[in-house]
């Protein structure tokens, strides 16, 4: 059984299982909470929306066999209360969870189910796994890699500080320009641009808040991007990391995410393949994978991502940044890899978008469907637009994908 919680860095910075996430999380976990039936195949994908079934009706015939089926929240807790009440038991196959980011309120959450009566197993909350998401040990795992990589990784890992005096004596120092990150967040959110060598009233205002929530922020050179791309992988917690395929993403100007390719591997190492080759990138994964399996490979069982980007450097020449960030969760680029691979035709391209609307979402969903209708081959798309969520007059998140021939 799926679960889709987005912003699951903020529930743990919450640190309880009673925490209440701001409302733009709420909105979009509810907004985009059918994302798994897109990729969950035949399991179930748990929502609260009552219409998600009709949703999952109103898609092609050759389709529906592909996706998971939605469990309605309210519609199973009373199913399980009748049960419980009668003294039988519930008529549903043994479940596992599988939750887009492990937080305490989502396993909770989960647990209310086996509680009650399911048969579905839920993982367990471990304090490790709050470390293990931050920062820190992205950047670990970048100080690692560089140790033991057989030739010399020309980035620097980024450093962390705990108080405003010690950031702005390495501003002054190191060359702008710089990128500030808190320790918790995700998806290209809760960072700070800082161009020169000073701290102005602004960043100080933004850095005083920041460690008032997170107690450090980290501080790093600020690149000059050429392209985003990520590696996908899946950890088994039994010390083994498997790869899992190639993303390539956009971001919006001040990093936060915008969208991913949907191509083929094949398609995707030839785009790469302008930077660097598929040779090159398998080898730099293999030496990923050591690391990853050393430092989280037996704390954590599920799948992850590790954000790189092909950067210019000093003298003009394309260099790889080979570990940005580490995303423990499901992510969008695992997303479209599995649309992809089940739903786009192999010689169609096109791009899996997450875009918010403060007013219009549904126009422009009506928009979008109009002007670029649905084209089928077989069973896969050619060409068109479609929606991976419902969308209504109080939609403001849109998950979708548009094909190109």
């Amino acid at each position: 059984m799926y679960f889709f919680n987005p912003g699951h860095e903020l529930d743990i910075l919450g640190g309880k299982s009673h925490y209440t996430p701001p409302y733009t999380i709420q909105k979009m976990a509810a907004d985009l909470e059918m994302l798994p039936v897109w990729y969950g195949g035949g399991s179930f994908t748990l929502v609260r929306n009552m219409k998600a079934s009709q949703f999952v009706a109103s898609q092609p015939r050759c389709f529906r066999t592909k996706l998971s089926s939605p469990m309605i929240l309210s519609l199973m807790m009373k199913e399980l209360f009748r049960c419980m009440r009668q003294n039988v038991v519930p008529k549903l196959p043994p479940l596992t969870a599988r939750i887009w980011g492990l937080s305490p309120r989502s396993i909770d959450l989960l647990l209310d189910f086996k509680r009650n009566g399911m048969n579905i197993e839920v993982p367990e909350w471990n304090d490790e796994y709050a470390e293990l998401t931050k920062r820190q040990t992205g950047a670990r795992c970048l100080t690692r890699l560089k140790e033991t990589f057989p030739v010399e990784l020309d980035v620097k890992a980024p450093e962390f500080f705990s108080n405003i005096e010690e950031l702005q004596a390495y501003v002054a120092k190191n060359r702008p320009p710089y990128v500030m990150k808190l320790p918790l967040s995700s998806s290209g959110r809760g960072l700070y641009w800082l161009d020169g060598n000073t701290i102005d009233a602004r960043a100080t205002s933004w850095i005083s808040g920041a460690l008032k929530r997170q107690s450090a922020i980290s501080i790093e050179s600020a690149l000059d991007k050429a392209l985003d791309f990520a590696a996908e992988f899946y950890s088994d917690g039994k010390g083994n990391v498997n790869y899992e395929g190639l993303s390539i993403f956009e971001t919006q100007d001040k990093g936060q995410f915008a969208g991913c390719i949907l191509n083929t591997q094949a398609a995707l190492l030839q785009q790469l393949n302008k930077y660097i080759s598929p040779e090159d990138y398998m080898f730099l994964v293999k030496q990923v994978i050591n690391v990853l399996q050393e430092i989280i490979g037996s704390k954590y069982e599920g799948y992850l991502g590790v954000d790189m980007l092909i950067y210019k450097d000093n003298d003009g020449n394309y260099a790889v940044h080979p570990f940005v960030e580490l995303n423990l969760r499901y992510t969008m680029g695992y997303v479209a890899m599995k649309i992809s691979r089940q739903f786009v035709h192999p010689s169609s391209r096109g791009i899996l978008r997450i875009n918010y609307h403060v007013y219009d979402a549904e126009k422009e969903h009506r928009r979008m469907t109009e002007a670029s209708p649905l084209v089928l081959e077989g069973d896969l798309i050619r060409s068109g637009y479609i929606s991976l969520c419902p969308v209504t007059n109080e939609t403001h998140y849109l998950a979708t994908v548009e094909v190109f021939e």
